[in-house]
């Protein structure tokens, strides 16, 4: 690998003069001497190593990104509003992919620290114990979460998931439903389930009972979403929709739904919760609660680089406002 000794070698000046215009500060030196170090740099095929560089100026320009599941759509497009907006504050972005494990994210945090990221973006997971995420404080390095409780003196970026949940719920009653059912997943055991906490508020306001027969809690995954689906359905309960946590928990209830040789909506109507792109794919169309994820990941970059260059922030948490999004997988009934 060239260094820049290799480089003033061959430029024959000295290492301080080299490090000086690879690092753009050009003031005494004269421009036939720039002119030849980038000259020689480029010929040489020099390539920074940004984690000397941090040693020596403190800052890597590199963010870790945790996350909890790739393949989850709702991911890849935080990952890309991340990934967007660093590149144009002129930082690299390290992904890792916990898969909602404990250690493994634990590790991840280890291997930031031993790059000496200059910050880390954390998003939301099924993990409960949050001890090892602290450790990014004790070592100063600044942290934000996004869609996740950590403490109340992390900086973080959510959704009004009640809300959210709320409106889904409010928008199937107001279609003349009465026996609705709600699949999702846990969440961190320190935090409300507010999307749950949100269906029961909107049944509550409309003068309707809770049936904990009719709620089923697994994981925002599809299997999940199919397997507590195919359990509703062959357990004699009547419901004419279902609010879902998530659009891939939506996936794997409409999948159910089909194999019990029931129609979307005409038999059950269905809404989601995310707007991932895979919500138009669906058949019907799928009707769901939108999350501007790109725009969360974008925010969580603003806040995380402001952090870095010490600046004070007062606002701890910043909530974003969901919006509903209808297509075609919520019936209208009749109305009594």
């Amino acid at each position: 690998m060239v260094t820049i000794k290799d480089i003033s070698k061959k430029a024959n000046v000295s290492i301080a003069t080299v490090s000086k215009v690879l690092n753009g500060d050009y003031s005494r030196v004269s421009e036939a001497t720039k002119e030849k170090i980038l000259k020689i740099a480029r010929e040489m095929n020099y390539v920074p190593n940004r984690l000397a560089r941090g040693l020596v100026s403190n800052h890597t320009h590199i963010l870790g990104l945790i996350v909890s599941d790739i393949t989850n759509p709702f991911f890849a497009e935080m990952a890309k509003g991340v990934e967007d907006k660093a590149a144009k504050c002129g930082y690299n972005v390290i992904l890792c992919n916990t898969d909602d494990d404990m250690d493994r994210e634990a590790a991840y945090i280890n291997v930031l620290l031993q790059y000496n990221v200059d910050g880390v973006i954390i998003t939301s997971s099924a993990i409960s114990d949050n001890q090892h995420i602290l450790k990014l404080r004790d070592s100063n390095t600044p942290f934000v979460a996004i869609d996740r409780y950590i403490d109340d003196d992390t900086y973080s970026v959510f959704l009004d998931n009640f809300k959210g949940s709320y409106i889904a719920t409010e928008y199937i009653i107001k279609k003349g439903h009465k026996r609705i059912a709600y699949i999702g997943g846990d969440v961190m055991l320190k935090i409300p389930n507010q999307r749950l906490e949100g269906y029961y508020k909107a049944l509550g306001d409309y003068g309707m009972e809770r049936d904990e027969k009719l709620v089923r809690i697994g994981t925002y995954h599809v299997e999940s979403g199919y397997n507590d689906a195919c359990a509703l359905l062959d357990s004699g309960c009547q419901f004419t929709a279902v609010v879902c946590g998530n659009d891939l928990i939506a996936l794997g209830v409409a999948r159910a739904i089909k194999e019990h040789d029931l129609r979307i909506p005409d038999d059950i109507s269905i809404i989601g919760y995310d707007n991932i792109y895979l919500s138009t794919l669906m058949d019907p169309p799928l009707t769901t609660i939108k999350q501007p994820i790109y725009d969360m990941g974008d925010h969580a970059v603003d806040v995380i680089i402001r952090l870095i260059n010490g600046e004070q922030i007062n606002e701890k948490i910043h909530y974003f406002i969901p919006e509903l999004v209808e297509r075609q997988s919520v019936r209208q009934l009749m109305i009594a």
